[in-house]
């Protein structure tokens, strides 16, 4: 085969994979990935795991979420937890005050929920509270 044939050829295979590439993104932009925000108070299973959001409270010290969680015996409470608000993702700051889930609060063994305040810190407005596991996501909103 002669050299300028194999060069048709590769670009030809170039333009084709170019086309292949474009068509791919304009599949990927034109999707719509929704996800269902849940009511507070709706349990939500992820995973193995069943959480609710029970409350959601704002006050100048910050935001305090009531969360009730059952599953994974010993797996660490605040482990997956976020809130969308301002524009921004926040963590829970593991706070120790009465109620508060902290850094060391695990799910019960016998199969018992917990119920405990996770805090975060203040924002001006709270879009959602989310929660992570297993490569899912679950939404609650006020």
């Amino acid at each position: 085969m002669k050299t300028r044939n194999l060069i048709l050829l590769s670009i030809a295979c170039g333009l084709m994979i170019l086309l292949a590439g474009g068509f791919k993104l304009f599949q990927v932009a034109t999707d719509r990935t929704e996800v269902p925000v849940n009511k507070l108070g709706v349990a939500a299973t992820i995973g193995d795991m069943t959480a609710t959001v029970l409350a959601i409270n704002e006050s100048d010290q910050g935001i305090s979420v009531a969360i009730e969680m059952s599953g994974v015996a010993g797996d660490l409470v605040i482990d997956g937890w976020r809130l969308l608000g301002d524009g921004k993702v926040l963590e829970p700051s593991g706070a120790v005050d009465e109620g508060a889930c902290d850094a060391s609060t695990v799910v019960p063994d016998d199969a018992a929920t917990i119920q405990c305040v996770l805090r975060f810190a203040a924002v001006k407005a709270v879009q959602a509270v989310a929660y992570t596991r297993a490569g899912e996501q679950r939404q609650w909103a006020p």
